[in-house]
């Protein structure tokens, strides 16, 4: 299948650098064995939306597809149309998954955001305890409906990832620090002319204080000028006030794709 949306093919950044994505004509597998814990990195994208009918399909091709788990884990389906299609997905909603959407925001030159702090020192992240403080923050900002037993494991190999992403030249991490302490953290990681922003995060403590669209701001003027991109690419929630901020330094909303979720525990 051909994959149209720019954040599902943007997501395939990630997938490609340590994990597969394979193309079996109705559907797209996306798989990364070695974090068999990161949802968003084993999931099947789909050419059509779900109809009646497809929850027990669905379930087993899934099933099917992902043999390292030995029992249900967790279920991912998206699906990428040419028209902006829900689908029907009562039946799923009903076994217990969740429906979620996610716009897609573009941008190729940014403005300074009309909050912008001065307080806080970016910088790119590279040390041993950068990386630590990394994972400690995004824990820290996690939506508490995914902390389980399995979370650590997860975030500790999706941030090994990105390390690793980031020495071979694929993009950065950036932190915004205040009296040396992460307030703030992001990465933007490219390919070809296209750079896509991931867990943009702010410490709880030091909210509402101009430091996220501060550090998506800047972070992203060195990304377009260090990593010779053309156009910028983050997801958020379209009912999340992120969204906003993000618009407030020059990005628009381009697309919104769906999905359905179930996870264990």
């Amino acid at each position: 299948m051909k994959v149209r949306s720019l954040g599902r093919r943007t997501d395939f950044i990630f997938a490609g650098f340590s994990g597969s994505i394979e193309d079996k004509g109705s559907y797209t597998l996306i798989k990364t064995p070695r974090n068999p814990g990161y949802h968003w990195g084993n999931y099947i994208v789909f050419d059509r939306a779900p109809k009646p009918g497809d929850l027990a399909e669905w379930k087993a091709l899934f099933d099917k597809e992902f043999p390292y788990y030995s029992e249900p884990h967790h279920y991912v389906f998206t699906w990428d149309t040419e028209v902006n299609d829900k689908g029907e997905f009562q039946e799923f909603l009903e076994d217990g998954f969740e429906f979620d959407s996610a716009v897609v925001l573009t941008t190729k030159t940014l403005k300074e955001p009309p909050h912008i702090n001065e307080d806080i020192f970016i910088r790119k992240i590279e040390s041993d305890s950068d990386w630590e403080e990394v994972i400690k923050l995004q824990t820290l900002c996690a939506d508490p409906k995914f902390l389980n037993d399995y979370y650590e494991d997860f975030k500790r190999s999706q941030v090994s990832q990105y390390r690793k992403m980031s020495q071979a030249g694929k993009g950065n991490w950036f932190g915004a620090f205040i009296d040396g302490q992460m307030v703030g953290d992001l990465g933007i990681f490219s390919e070809g002319s296209i750079g896509r922003y991931q867990n943009v995060g702010t410490h709880p403590d030091f909210r509402r204080r101009g430091i996220c669209g501060t550090l998506v701001y800047k972070a992203g003027l060195i990304a377009l000028d260090e990593f010779g991109i053309e156009a910028l690419v983050m997801e958020a929630d379209p009912e999340y006030h992120a969204a906003r901020i993000y618009e407030s330094v020059g990005f628009v909303r381009s697309e919104i794709n769906y999905s359905l979720s179930w996870w264990k525990g």
